[in-house]
């Protein structure tokens, strides 16, 4: 099939699934993931329209058990069922056609092959040419089982991601990806001081200023004079957690700073911490401390 020009596999068309729920992150500011949530209850959804030839990958997740026909470069591969809490992993270069036979659930990623060689400077490795994941294979993978799970509810309410968070999250994907399937080294370790004061000022001094978290890692790093993923693992080393639960944990302390000291509402005192309404604020809130807002309030007060 020809290629057209500044086509692209990005939004799936080809899968013929209506009303899928798109979330994206972004790789070290160079490439952006798409992470696509696709779901039909009732089974016999077909053949799927064929797939532009592209320098991308598509791995498919599947939340409950699958099952349909395989081909890959026209030869049947043996794929029984799909399992849930497993993935699949295509390669856009290659040829493939599926049948979708059973009701599915999924978390289809669309990862260009740029979003892994943005990781060479710090994985110190060639241009990774594919992984090394069988085709129709039904690989069970714990990290990445745990990736998903953090970014599912994302699609409920995509206005409360945090660009920070989506970064991490795509950033660990490829990195663990690279690392397990494409044979990366090990990104090289972060100084066992982690940030230097300066750069872990100015890195906090940053955030502190978008505590809605709309910034991303790469803006962060850059101010530092470091890349991104090195910049992630020294901020961790530095403060014991990743750049978006430090904003998490900013926005609950100065939530409880204004809670206690002034007559703020609580959809003032949301907005005021970078939060997008009064009850995301309260769930978030509420999970971290223990008590809502209001209890919270009233008990300090007291």
């Amino acid at each position: 099939m020809a290629r057209r020009s500044g086509a692209s596999n990005e939004q799936m068309e080809y899968l013929r699934v209506q009303g899928g729920q798109t979330v994206r992150a972004s790789v070290l500011n160079k490439s952006i993931i798409t992470v696509t949530r696709l779901t039909r209850d009732t089974p016999n959804h077909g053949f799927v329209d064929q797939h532009l030839p592209e320098d991308a990958f598509m791995m498919a997740y599947q939340l409950s058990d699958y099952q349909g026909d395989l081909w890959v470069d026209g030869k049947n591969v043996s794929a029984p069922a799909f399992h849930a809490g497993n993935f699949t992993f295509y390669d856009y270069n290659r040829s493939w056609q599926a049948n979708m036979k059973s009701a599915f659930d999924c978390v289809n990623f669309y990862i260009p092959r740029a979003a892994l060689t943005a990781l060479e400077e710090d994985l110190g490795t060639r241009r990774i040419e594919t992984l090394n994941i069988r085709p129709g294979g039904d690989v069970d993978d714990q990290a990445v089982r745990g990736l998903v799970g953090a970014l599912l509810p994302s699609f409920t309410r995509p206005d409360q991601a945090s660009r920070l968070f989506m970064d991490h999250v795509g950033l660990a994907l490829c990195t663990h990806l690279a690392v397990t399937y494409g044979e990366a080294g090990q990104p090289r370790p972060p100084h066992p001081g982690g940030l230097s004061p300066w750069q872990l000022k100015r890195a906090t001094e940053i955030m502190d200023a978008k505590l809605d978290g709309d910034v991303q890692v790469a803006d962060v790093a850059h101010a530092c004079g470091l890349s991104p993923s090195y910049f992630s693992r020294a901020f961790k080393l530095s403060t014991g957690m990743p750049p978006y639960k430090w904003i998490l944990r900013r926005r609950i302390d100065k939530a409880k700073h204004l809670l206690r000291a002034t007559a703020l509402t609580l959809g003032e005192i949301a907005l005021d911490c970078g939060f997008s309404d009064q009850s995301h604020f309260t769930r978030v809130f509420a999970s971290s401390v223990g008590a809502s807002p209001g209890q919270w309030r009233k008990a300090v007060r007291a």
